[in-house]
């Protein structure tokens, strides 16, 4: 009765049996059947369940109950129970019987399953192609764990393919999507990095602690030791009692929570403002000034490198090494300008500086120079690290690459990477981007955002390195630091530039290959 099973039903096991009268030995893998007690939602279920037992000496196991009357298909039943063909309908309840492996009759198996249905995977994933294959394959990673527990795949989603949400990178304005889609069969959305590595059981047996029915903010807490600029200056008195999740270990929200952001950005739609520090930024929208849940630390998810003795205990691990795809690009292969003070460019301002760049990159410089770098004259940034970096990335493809900010995200504005820790070109980025004539709306105008703007209306998206920093070391947490090889810091306020060079960016066995300490000339510093 078709009609009858595209109702919402909730399921029981009614007993577990092979065909009346015939034997299953119990060795290997075999197919056994699930008979499956479906009653429609709301109505009252008073038939008993029959018990299952095995028996011990024939190797075979036998209901010793009363007998359902079945029907028979494949796959496994869970909460939808819409798997085959209905045999008997009686005013109480329909059965079904559905095929499953033996292992899947363990105990606790079918809970794992149920649970693991009810979990969300959001993947925060970029369309370059260098990122959508990571978080591809992250994603049937996360599919091939769960099909070795059963046959009801979660839902793993890519934040880039949402493209109908220019903000969707900033994962508040898909809220009500998540809760209009998600809000009623499920229990968690568990978010994470394309580099996040996830051990599935270990992630359900860490989220079975909370319970699912209230409102759940739960992560790897970072804090500020002292209030700084990206944060602005948030908790100034002390910084060190606000906590924020490190994205790299994975973050999760339970429904309830998500319910309620959705209704509270139906009321009160994001505001026009900028997006700098994503993780922070979310945490106090949480928190909603003491009227929301604080981050619950969680030592299950980790940033700890997976190949390390200490990962256990962990339900997440982080690949904390910088990318390597090939040889490093060529020293020839980079172009790097510097902007530097009006003394050294005549009446060009802000803008203005940086459209000059662009210009002089794609008219004067080599035509087979692949990659143009534009960075301010306080920023420091290891060269070294980038011609790794870059091996990556396609430089046929318009590639706009370093940190990225938002601006009015919620409200249909752009992102941007911003100037301060660097920005890197590909040449057809540029060439596409100048032929479109979109230009400086003033000389004095904050480039880094004219160029997302730009960018933005030319279908060009922003690829996005947390390796790239717009501040100085001690702005960051030193965990969040700690899992990372960066690219660039800048400003040189109240710090010894190149102290910080020599301690963060220079040449290490930390960016070296399998651990062997990098040679390097004086160049490459």
């Amino acid at each position: 009765m078709p009609g009858a099973l595209g109702q919402p039903h909730r399921c029981r096991l009614c007993l577990v049996s092979p065909l009346p009268g015939s034997r299953v030995p119990m060795t290997g893998i075999h197919r056994i059947a699930f008979a499956v007690s479906i009653v429609p939602e709301g109505a009252e279920e008073k038939t008993e369940l029959p018990v299952l037992q095995k028996s011990e000496k024939s190797g075979t196991m036998d209901k010793i109950s009363r007998e359902c009357n079945v029907a028979f298909c494949s796959g496994w039943c869970a909460k939808s129970c819409l798997c085959g063909d209905v045999v008997l309908q009686s005013s109480q309840k329909i059965v079904v019987v559905c095929l499953s492996d033996v292992g899947s009759s363990l105990p606790g198996h079918g809970k794992k399953v149920s649970e693991l249905k009810a979990i969300v995977f959001i993947i925060q994933s970029q369309s370059n192609s260098f990122h959508s294959k990571r978080a591809e394959d992250l994603k049937r990673d996360i599919l091939k764990q769960a099909a070795d527990l059963g046959k009801e795949l979660p839902t793993v989603l890519l934040i880039h393919q949402m493209d109908r949400h220019e903000g969707a990178w900033t994962i508040l304005p898909l809220m009500r999507d998540f809760s209009v889609t998600y809000g009623r069969n499920s229990s968690w959305i568990f978010f994470c990095e394309e580099d996040t590595r996830v051990q599935v059981v270990k992630l359900l047996e860490t989220l079975r602690r909370f319970d699912k029915s209230k409102e759940w903010f739960l992560g790897k807490a970072l804090y500020d030791e002292e209030s700084t600029i990206i944060h602005h200056y948030a908790f100034a008195e002390n910084p060190t009692v606000f906590k924020f999740p490190d994205f790299a270990a994975g973050w999760a929200l339970s429904i309830p929570l998500v319910n309620k952001l959705a209704n509270k950005l139906k009321s009160e739609p994001l505001k026009s403002d900028f997006t700098i520090d994503l993780k922070h930024e979310i945490a106090l929208y949480i928190w909603q000034k003491g009227e929301g849940p604080h981050l619950t630390p969680v030592p299950e998810f980790c940033t700890n490198d997976v190949n390390t003795y200490t990962v256990n205990h962990c339900a997440t691990t982080f690949s904390s090494f910088l990318p390597l795809c090939g040889e490093p690009v060529k020293k020839e292969d980079v172009f790097v300008a510097v902007k530097t003070c009006q003394k050294f460019h005549g009446d060009r301002s802000h803008c203005g500086k940086t459209f000059a760049i662009l210009e002089r990159f794609l008219n004067q410089s080599s035509s087979r120079t692949p990659w143009l770098v534009i960075v301010d004259d306080d920023t420091l940034i290891s060269i070294f690290r980038l011609r790794k970096l870059l091996s990556c990335y396609d430089p046929n493809e318009p590639v706009f690459l370093g940190e990225r900010y938002g601006y009015g995200l919620g409200t249909g504005g752009y992102s941007y990477i911003t100037g301060g820790g660097g920005m890197v070109f590909s040449r057809i980025a540029v060439q596409k981007l100048l032929a479109s004539k979109c230009r400086c709306y003033s000389m004095d105008a904050p480039d880094d955002m004219v160029l997302g703007m730009c960018f933005s209306g030319l279908g060009i998206p922003i690829t996005h390195s947390p390796l790239f920093h717009q501040a100085r070391p001690m702005d960051y947490p030193k965990d969040y630091l700690s899992h990372q090889v960066p690219v660039s810091f800048h400003k040189h306020w109240n710090i010894d530039p190149v102290k910080v060079y020599f301690t963060w960016l220079a040449p290490n066995t930390k960016n070296s290959l399998h651990g062997k300490k990098a040679g390097y000339n004086r160049e490459d510093l």
